[in-house]
């Protein structure tokens, strides 16, 4: 089975720019934590689950941060108190 013009093998985009780069996110909590996980190539299998527990989280605790910001926004829309 071929996969599509600029897709990996699961069907998956390829990420643009040199082999391994991705796009930044616009938090440099969450690109650290991603950029950890070129370091998996390196390492024996064995090592992974440590990497995966460390980049979660990370990713878990910049989106707490995130959701202590920003207050949830009441929905108003149909049937709800207030529309």
């Amino acid at each position: 089975m071929e996969s599509e013009p600029g897709a990996d093998a699961s069907g998956l985009p390829e990420p643009s720019g040199p082999a391994g780069s991705r796009p930044a996110t616009g938090d440099s909590r969450v690109d650290e934590a991603v950029s950890q996980l070129q370091d998996l190539a390196g390492l024996p299998v064995a090592e992974h689950p440590a990497v995966f527990e460390r980049v979660h989280r990370q990713l878990t605790e910049a989106l707490d941060d995130l959701d202590a910001r920003e207050p949830a926004v009441p929905d108003d829309g149909p049937g709800h108190p207030g529309s």
